[in-house]
């Protein structure tokens, strides 16, 4: 899951201003898991917006907005009367998704009404944690499935460091140090010889921005 947070309504309205009539776009995945740009976030969101005196061409939640087909589909095709009368969208997604319908949309202002914070592991509805940085180089076969750069505050590819206490990390004490779970974890299953490799430094071009993968067959 893709963790976001509303923004400021505040900060929505200054760059809504200059524009009347408006389109709001919602996703159907992660943030209506998560409760940031749902059916009832961006019913809200309209509801907050037409008491400002702004006009609602239309709404749509798009099932995975990051997806260019199905935005594609729903704003050039199924909404697209809507979108027309619209000076400007407000994209209640990721910045996968706000991107995704910036270019479906290339005619019109597109404005994110959500921060993207991080790639999560879904405790509950209301919990997540950080699980995965998006690196490039996974290394959780060595680590018992437990993400270092994810889960480590100074993120140590080979730890621990010698500031942890009583299992707890020196930077939030409140929490268990990663890399004392990560040894528990490989002990339970029996493959503490696979922390004896030593990893050398993450390849950060594999991070480089912006990275794309083309999978079309050669």
């Amino acid at each position: 899951m893709i963790v976001t947070e509303q923004k400021a309504f505040t900060e929505i309205v200054g760059y809504l201003n200059p524009y009347k009539r408006l389109f709001i776009v919602g996703c159907g995945s992660c943030a209506t898991a998560w409760h940031t740009g749902g059916e009832t976030e961006v019913r809200e969101m309209a509801g907050k917006l037409q008491d400002m005196g702004k006009i609602i061409t239309g709404w749509v939640v798009v099932e995975e907005p990051c997806d260019e087909r199905k935005t594609k589909r729903e704003l050039q095709r199924a909404h697209a009367a809507e979108v027309a009368e619209a000076e400007a969208l407000l994209v209640m997604a990721c910045g996968a998704g706000t991107g995704t319908v910036a270019m479906a949309i290339p005619d019109k202002p597109i404005y994110p009404a959500l921060n993207s914070l991080y790639l999560a592991r879904l405790e509950r509805l209301t919990r997540t944690d950080e699980r995965c940085v998006l690196c490039g180089e996974c290394v959780l076969a060595w680590t018992g499935g437990i993400c270092p750069l994810a889960t480590c505050p100074k993120g140590l590819l080979n730890g621990p460091c010698g500031g942890y206490k009583d299992g707890h990390c020196e930077v939030d004490q409140s929490k268990e140090c990663a890399w004392v779970a990560i040894y528990q974890r490989m002990k339970n299953l029996d493959s503490l010889e696979m922390l004896e490799t030593i990893h050398p430094p993450k390849d950060f071009s594999k991070m480089t921005h912006p990275r794309r993968v083309d999978k079309t067959p050669a």
